[in-house]
């Protein structure tokens, strides 16, 4: 059994492939294991990797039809070996001894999981900086908000399938890591930027004119309050955690569809909203969680973008422009 599986999804990544796959070839843990799965690119992603993998008995690519990024993770997840699993994102790279440092410390600590910090490549993102959350001994909704990301981290094989973490990236996304962070033992953080995550302007996390992209965030929240709810069962602190998710990505997809000038969607959101959460502001994270993670202004801004179209349109307007 190696030590650690890292799976890298890649779908027309020939212009960071390289970078991201030598990253890997280069790490100084001893019996890693290396899946690239091409998930039906056009362009010249396969052959760029196929080409450095080659000699490398430890490095693997699979093709297949093109299949989106979540059900890839499944399909990747399911091939993997490792006492430990981690991921890679294909526009990313690691720093050569990030999986040796995050394997000691897990087995060193007897955990189920281990982390760490992360760099924004090629600059820093202002809002972002301060994004990761060391653990010190409690598992709370600060932890939780700041980790959700699967590709800074390693988790034992085990306690994936025991979860069938598998099945869920498909209807809950990579949010799916959070029932991880609620269920693993003896988390541990190792503090320093082993991973560096690539910024493009063009990504989907900051296309503030792409109303599906949110809307479909707040379906997967909905399916991962079912998922975790034999967890947080009669639990408020939780259920209130995994509520306000919802709430956040409705504000959101209404905030988005102002930007995009589509009222049907923000009319249709909101009335959503108001029928099925009408005392959101009242839920006991929704203010600390946005004041931490955006400040008071956008907070206030996130929030009035609930009060009509025109309102939106204009804090949308104010905050990344018009599309």
């Amino acid at each position: 059994m190696p030590k650690v599986t890292v799976i890298v999804p890649a779908y027309n990544a020939e212009p960071y492939i390289e970078q991201c796959t030598k990253s890997l070839l280069a790490q100084t843990l001893e019996d890693i294991e290396l899946i690239f799965i091409n998930d039906g690119s056009t362009d010249k992603t396969p052959q760029i990797i196929e080409r450095l993998i080659q000699g490398h008995e430890n490095a693997h690519l699979f093709n297949q039809e093109n299949k989106g990024l979540y059900k890839t993770r499944e399909i990747g997840l399911a091939k993997a070996t490792g006492e430990y699993v981690g991921w890679c994102d294909a526009d990313d790279f690691v720093e050569p001894q990030m999986y040796e440092k995050l394997y000691e410390a897990a087995i060193k600590n007897d955990s189920e999981m281990s982390y760490c910090d992360y760099s924004w490549f090629p600059e820093k993102i202002k809002t972002k900086e301060k994004w990761f959350r060391e653990y010190q001994g409690k598992v709370d909704v600060n932890f939780v908000e700041r980790n959700s990301q699967p590709w800074n981290k390693i988790v034992k094989r085990e306690l994936l399938q025991r979860l069938e973490i598998g099945k869920h990236f498909v209807s809950c996304f990579d949010e799916i890591y959070i029932e991880v962070l609620l269920t693993a033992k003896n988390p541990v953080a190792v503090k320093e930027k082993l991973y560096n995550y690539r910024v493009s302007s063009s990504s989907m996390s900051v296309s503030y004119t792409n109303v599906s992209h949110y809307a479909r965030f707040i379906k997967a929240s909905e399916e991962l309050k079912k998922v975790v709810h034999p967890i947080i069962r009669d639990n408020k602190y939780w259920s209130d955690y995994f509520e306000y998710r919802i709430i956040y990505y409705t504000l959101m997809t209404m905030l988005v569809a102002a930007n995009a000038g589509d009222r049907k969607s923000y009319d249709n959101t909101k009335y959503d909203l108001n029928e099925t959460h009408k005392q959101y502001k009242k839920n006991m994270h929704y203010w600390s969680i946005l004041k931490s993670n955006f400040g008071v202004l956008k907070s206030i801004g996130i929030t009035s973008c609930s009060c009509s179209y025109g309102w939106a349109r204009l804090l949308a307007h104010i905050s990344f422009g018009y599309r």
